[in-house]
């Protein structure tokens, strides 16, 4: 089904950027159920090791792949496009999953505060959960809060894969170009001895929700907004940008474990 989803979606981007229209298979994965917030560090440190050697090759992956990322580039996808910055500090250490959606609903033209966002997730002082009780809070919340798209969750493994990353920068490149442009969440675990968001300490273990808004080289990279700038509630906030980019194989491997809603 999302198979097919995926593949539908870019049949119509390719469409559209063509001309020919005006202006993907997603594992389903052993995500981590439960809460968490984006400062808090947690005590025990699961496989730091393996994600070390899991980001050391997916960088080597970049490098191979880097002239077309995605297999859509020959089809007229632009190189690189970034939708509005709409980044907003999130009001508490706690609130990264209500200012993400929030953050995202504003680039597609829709106006949630963070508070009804929160509201709506279902978030608590232990964060919002990438899953709860059989449910997906964050996707659900999108797709009850605007109509260009139609959320789901992607669940990715501790070390995902390199067929998972290109399924990624499918979906990346995809949603960037869908009916004037459609936000990706991305749900991060950090750990010690891994890759970290820019600006995040690298001595935690960091649970963290994104707000992805762009990508440049056809999806090897990816662009993002963070909403611990300027968060007053986080010790470390000066330390992060309110945008920046990594190379994708490093997001994918930041969400491993958990995942991204596209």
């Amino acid at each position: 089904m999302k198979g097919r989803r995926r593949a539908a979606r870019l049949i119509m981007v390719a469409a559209m950027a063509a001309g020919w229209l005006g202006a993907g298979a997603a594992w389903p994965g052993p995500a981590v159920p439960g809460r968490h917030g984006p400062e808090v560090p947690v005590a025990a440190v699961r496989g730091a090791g393996v994600r070390g050697a899991a980001v050391r090759g997916a960088r080597a992956t970049v490098a191979r792949t880097r002239a077309c990322a995605v297999g859509v580039c020959h089809r007229g996808m632009p190189a690189a496009r970034d939708l509005r910055a709409t980044q907003q500090p999130q009001l508490t250490g706690y609130f990264c999953g209500p200012a993400t959606v929030s953050e995202m609903l504003a680039q597609m033209g829709r106006r949630v505060s963070q508070r009804q966002a929160a509201a709506e997730l279902g978030t608590t002082t232990s964060g919002t959960g990438w899953s709860d009780l059989g449910s997906d809070p964050v996707p659900d919340v999108l797709n009850e809060n605007q109509h260009r798209n139609d959320y789901h969750a992607v669940g990715l493994p501790w070390a995902p894969t390199r067929p998972q990353l290109k399924a990624y920068e499918r979906d990346l490149v995809t949603d960037i170009n869908y009916r004037g442009g459609v936000p990706l969440a991305g749900d991060a675990y950090e750990v010690p001895g891994g890759p970290h968001l820019v600006g995040h300490p690298l001595n935690q273990t960091i649970y963290h929700w994104f707000d992805i808004r762009g990508y440049q080289e056809y999806g090897s990279l990816t662009d993002y907004e963070d909403s611990v700038h300027n968060a007053s509630s986080i010790g470390w906030a000066a330390t992060v940008p309110g945008y920046s980019s990594l190379p994708s194989a490093t997001i994918v491997t930041i969400v491993g474990a958990r995942g991204y809603d596209w």
